[in-house]
């Protein structure tokens, strides 16, 4: 190559290189940036005192004793100033009821009738759980929970009221249309099979209506408002709750209830002043949300285990309504549809997704001034593909079900209610975890810590933390309809309960055993999943289930087993590990930033000793021996393994290579200054051997040196820098590398004397050097459609920084050879 070509291909290079630059720059930090601007909707933000009503409008005065012993009705109360039927459209009142299950549950699930607990995939992982009846049913057996039972068990202890609690499906009001004579509902009666009223007695309990205090006073008492559910005192639940009145009697056993309200939190005018709070606390979120976010996602809401909650953030900072947000879709006045995130096993008002405060709106665009997150080291990529909560949650320190099968009876102590015995939970190691015994015994505030690393998968074309959820359950397969249908989880409980005190009921049952020592039997081998699936079979006969076209079946993740040996599969998706079980993110407990994967350099994931992408994770709960089945985990985040050991190759191995010939490149540059001061004279005073030996002793001592080092690992942190510095600077050293060749190549364009083997190591200069100038233009450009060749980019741009860095290395050392014993050889000019 004449000087003139030389001259051309370097300003293309260097181009090529500039505009890369120009290019990444403009797209630093770009974030969909969120208005935090407030406005005011209200006229008054301080409630006046006010009087109580009941639920016909009539007003309750205690102090001059006018309605004294009638139940304050929320609805009337505070719906005289705030709009009470827009309050109750949000998520958390109706919790799916009025909503069509999406397209994907309608085909799995065919007890469902909403997305949501009302009527969906209520709040268990997975199946067996009660399932709301339908409006109309053909005979009592097809009823499991009516919508009065889905008040009773327990569901009303964490719904708010109003919704699917007050009115039935028709949108009519239930005591008002039983106590209606021309409806001929009777307390107690079958009422037509009606799903809203069958057995119910709406006429006697009234309805339970959004209840304000309960999130916006502060010392509301959730007990008593529960003990009040117990009783069927509904109507009575707000009074009781919010400490206004004492409520005596009960409706579940046929005794009178009366109301004694407290005089003395009246004014003389018969008004009240309350403590109410704009913004709930954490607690108030907490009685609700703390015990089952254990369960589904090992949630700690706690300062111990969260940065957020240590600093003082409340659940309404992230989770905004109404005023406090900008998101125009849940923004407006008294709106009280909250930010929500978006599970892949929660589909209530898909369409409000990520209304969430983000984490960008906070450390990009500076919300409540947190600190700003720059991640100008980390390769673009990363953050397009990778969620934030990936990298700063990188484990959890409380265990979460991974597992729950409902197929064998736990005998695990303090399970209640007694039917929670046909669910076994196992956690993130698949140790047995009697997880209601230790809500009976810990309570959500005493969380024993299990530390285990998150699983990931890849949701929406982002890498997530997960709890991705499997089961084992009895199902019923119909012939020629899409999904399964579940049994009544009683009637495989008591199944099982007249098993263990009679062996001669359900014999087959004996067959399934415990075969992993955990003490707990699992349905897992051929003989025990034909034993379990002819015991159900044999208990939907004797109950008259109409079986017609149907068969009980086994249900293992996406395997339908129809007997011991064949199966068929239901589709999933691949970040699911079962079609009938949720998928949860991890979003809460985020551990300090200098804890976060990365702070340690690349190798803090691309690494085999990370586990993050090769770790082992369950396929199946139980194979034949009665261990989990695994796959490695880069499966779950759509990655092939080549594209994850090509990575790990490149992190762990290349890099390394690529640093230490830096800084063997920097040594011997540094030679070559020493030797180019010395001049040509000083060097003619010693022969050829004398030359030589000393390079030998120069390169034995940099020898041992790098060995030394390389085997006090303390002493490389001490002497070079850390990976992190490295990698973080992986660029900037990439660009060093760059500028170096370049130099190279322009001093050793002006060598006389040069022999045909200078040539050829030029030619090889120029070949990486092309090849790195390429592959890091990809890397910059990142261009969609092309992602499946930019992906290998970046391996191969390491390649070619080695062999530009290892054959500069070669090209320095033969001409200080050279030098040294060719006098001849002379840079021009």
């Amino acid at each position: 190559m004449n000087k003139k070509s030389l001259f051309i291909f370097l300003i293309i290079v260097s181009l090529v290189f500039m505009f890369s630059i120009l290019l990444i720059n403009s797209d630093k930090n770009t974030v969909n940036k969120q208005d935090t601007k407030k406005e005011n909707f209200s006229t008054m933000s301080v409630c006046p005192p006010f009087n109580l009503y009941d639920e016909n409008g009539n007003i309750i005065d205690p102090v001059n004793n006018i309605n004294a012993n009638v139940p304050y009705s929320p609805k009337q109360t505070c719906g005289k100033c705030h709009d009470y039927e827009k309050i109750t459209k949000g998520f958390h009142f109706q919790q799916g009821r009025g909503e069509k299950p999406t397209e994907e549950m309608s085909k799995r699930y065919q007890w469902v009738t909403s997305p949501g607990v009302y009527g969906g995939n209520w709040c268990s992982p997975a199946p067996l759980y009660r399932k709301l009846a339908f409006k109309q049913n053909k005979s009592a057996g097809d009823i499991d929970m009516t919508s009065f039972e889905y008040i009773t068990a327990t569901c009303g202890y964490c719904h708010p009221g109003g919704g699917s609690l007050e009115y039935d499906r028709d949108n009519i009001r239930y005591d008002k249309k039983m106590q209606d004579s021309t409806n001929k509902l009777t307390a107690g009666g079958d009422n037509g099979l009606d799903g809203d009223f069958y057995k119910a007695r709406w006429s006697e309990t009234g309805v339970i209506e959004a209840d304000c205090m309960l999130c916006h006073l502060p010392e509301y008492d959730y007990k008593k408002r529960n003990a009040m559910i117990d009783s069927l005192n509904f109507k009575w639940t707000a009074t009781e709750g919010s400490g206004l009145g004492k409520v005596e009697g009960s409706v579940k056993s046929g005794e009178t209830v009366k109301v004694t309200y407290d005089i003395f939190k009246f004014d003389l005018d018969g008004k009240l002043s309350m403590h109410f709070v704009r913004e709930p606390r954490n607690e108030t979120c907490l009685n609700c949300h703390a015990k089952p976010d254990w369960k589904k996602k090992g949630t700690d809401f706690s300062s111990r285990r969260d940065v957020h909650i240590a600093v003082g953030l409340k659940c309404v900072d992230c989770h905004p309504a109404g005023s406090s947000t900008s998101n125009e879709l849940i923004r407006g006045k008294e709106e009280h549809n909250f930010g929500k995130g978006d599970d892949p096993g929660g589909f209530v008002r898909n369409d409000l997704d990520n209304t969430v405060r983000t984490c960008e709106n906070c450390h990009i665009d500076g919300y409540l001034n947190a600190p700003q997150a720059k991640h100008s080291w980390l390769p673009p990529l990363h953050l397009e593909k990778i969620a934030c909560q990936t990298c700063h949650i990188p484990e959890k320190s409380v265990k979460s079900a991974l597992v729950q099968v409902s197929d064998v009876y736990n005998n695990g102590p303090k399970i209640s209610p007694p039917a929670k015995h046909i669910w076994t939970f196992y956690d993130q190691n698949m140790n047995y975890w009697n997880h209601y015994g230790e809500l009976n015994m810990f309570t959500a505030r005493d969380m024993p810590t299990d530390e285990f690393k998150p699983e990931y998968v890849s949701y929406k074309d982002k890498i997530y933390p997960v709890n991705s959820v499997h089961s084992a359950w009895p199902g019923i397969s119909t012939e020629g309809k899409e999904g399964l249908d579940q049994p009544k989880m009683k009637d495989i409980y008591t199944m099982w309960t007249a098993h263990l005190s009679d062996k001669s009921k359900f014999p087959l049952l004996d067959i399934i055993t415990d075969d992993n020592g955990d003490k707990i039997p699992e349905v897992n081998k051929e003989e025990e999943i034909d034993a379990f699936i002819k015991s159900v079979n044999q208990r939907l006969i004797d109950l008259k289930y109409d079986m017609t076209g149907k068969k009980a079946v086994w249900v293992n993740n996406d395997r339908v087993y129809t007997d011991g040996k064949n199966f068929f599969t239901i589709e999933k998706n691949e970040f699911e590990s079962s079609p009938y079980a949720s998928v949860y993110k991890y979003s809460h407990n985020v551990f300090p930033a200098k804890t976060a994967l990365g702070i340690n350099g690349c190798t803090d994931c691309h690494s085999d000793n990370s586990g993050f992408f090769t770790s082992s994770v369950v396929k199946y709960p139980f194979g034949n021996d009665g261990k989990p089945i695994t796959e490695p985990q880069y499966n779950r985040m759509g990655l092939s393994a080549i594209d994850v050991y090509l990575g790990i190759f490149r992190e762990e191995y290349l890099k390394k290579v690529f640093y230490s010939l830096m800084i063997l490149l920097a040594i011997t540059f540094f030679i070559y200054l020493i030797i180019r001061l010395l001049g040509d004279n000083y060097l003619l005073k010693y022969s050829a051997g004398q030359v030589n030996f000393i390079l030998f002793i120069i390169f034995t001592i940099m020898l041992m040196s790098g060995i030394l080092i390389y085997l006090k690992p303390g002493l490389i942190e001490f002497v070079l820098p850390s990976k992190f510095i490295l990698d973080s600077n992986h660029f900037l050293i990439s660009v060093i590398n760059f500028i170096i060749s370049l130099l190279c190549i322009y001093i050793f364009s002006r060598f006389k004397g040069k022999t045909k083997s200078y040539k050829l190591i030029q030619n090889f200069i120029f070949l990486f050097l092309f090849t790195a100038a390429i592959t890091g233009f990809l890397m910059l450009i990142q261009f969609n459609f092309i992602y499946p060749v930019v992906k290998y980019a970046y391996t191969l741009f390491d390649i070619s920084q080695v062999f530009l860095t290892l054959f500069i290395l070669i090209t320095i050392y033969k001409f200080i050879f050279d030098l040294l014993n060719k006098p001849k050889l002379k840079i021009s000019g």
